[in-house]
C-alpha cells in the first residue's frame, strides 16, 4: 500500500482526523568524504556536496552532514539508525556494489551489499561511479523508495568544474525542492545536455564526458517517489 494511503487509512476515524495531520518529514543525510590527495574528491565531489547542502538548508531540510573521516562505515551506520533520514545523498567514489566513505584518511566502504538494508524505506541519490549496476538494484529490493545513480564511471573535467557541478547537482537540487525522482532525472538529463552544448564547440572532449555522464545516469525504483517522507503529528 502506498505510504500516503496507508497513513490515511490509519486516520480514517473522523475524531482522529481532527487531532492529527500528515506533514512532510524532511531529513537528509549527506555523506561526503574528503580524502587528501584524491582530486575527484577534494576538487569535485566534496565542494559539489557543499552546494547541495546549502540548497537543502535553503529548502528547510534538517541536514546531517558527514564529512571526511566522519564518513567511516560505523559512523554512517550509526547516523542512519539514529537520525532516520528520509533522503540519503552520497558524493564520492562508488563501484558496482559499494558507496565509499573515509576512515583515517583512507577511502573505505561505507554502504555495500552487507548493510544495504539501511537504505530501506529511504530515497537515495549518489554522484559516484557504477553503483546503479549492483547496489542500486539491491537497495530497491530492500525497499528503498527510489535510487538515482550512475551505471558506469562518472567523469569530471577539472577545467570546467562549474559546468560539471551544475549538471551533477541538478537532480539533487530538484529532489530537495520536492520534485519526483522522474522529474529530477529529466531535469538532470536536460542540464547535462545544456552544458554539453556549451562545451561541444570549444572543447569536444570535455563535452563528451558530460554526454557520457548524462547517458549513464540511472533511475531505479518508483519514479513517482519524492525525497521527503511523511509523518503524523498531533494538532495542538
Amino acid at each position: 500500500m502506498p505510504e500516503f494511503a496507508r497513513i490515511k487509512e490509519m486516520l480514517s476515524i473522523p475524531v482522529l482526523i481532527k487531532r492529527w495531520r500528515i506533514v512532510k518529514s524532511k531529513k537528509v543525510l549527506i555523506i561526503r568524504p574528503n580524502c587528501p590527495g584524491d582530486n575527484y574528491t577534494t576538487l569535485f565531489s566534496f565542494p559539489a556536496a557543499t552546494l547541495v547542502k546549502n540548497k537543502a538548508v535553503a529548502e528547510g531540510w534538517t541536514v546531517t552532514d558527514l564529512q571526511g573521516n566522519n564518513c567511516s562505515r560505523a559512523n554512517v551506520e550509526s547516523n542512519i539508525n539514529t537520525v532516520k533520514p528520509d533522503y540519503v545523498v552520497h558524493y564520492d567514489h562508488g563501484s558496482d556494489f559499494t558507496l565509499y566513505g573515509q576512515n583515517a584518511n583512507v577511502i573505505t566502504p561505507a554502504i555495500d551489499d552487507a548493510n544495504v538494508n539501511l537504505l530501506a524505506k529511504r530515497a537515495v541519490s549518489t554522484v559516484s561511479c557504477e553503483s546503479a549496476n549492483g547496489l542500486g538494484p539491491l537497495a530497491i529490493a530492500a525497499t528503498s523508495k527510489a535510487y538515482l545513480g550512475y551505471d558506469d564511471l562518472h567523469w569530471v573535467h577539472l577545467w570546467y568544474l562549474d559546468k560539471f557541478n551544475e549538471a551533477s547537482n541538478a537532480a539533487n537540487n530538484a529532489l530537495l525542492e520536492g520534485k519526483t525522482f522522474q522529474e529530477a532525472y529529466d531535469i538532470a538529463y536536460a542540464k547535462y545536455t545544456e552544458k554539453w552544448a556549451e562545451l561541444v564547440g570549444p572543447d569536444p572532449g570535455a563535452a563528451g564526458l558530460l554526454l557520457h555522464d548524462r547517458d549513464h545516469l540511472t533511475l531505479l525504483g518508483n519514479p513517482s517517489a519524492r525525497a521527503h517522507g511523511l509523518k503524523i503529528v498531533r494538532v495542538p
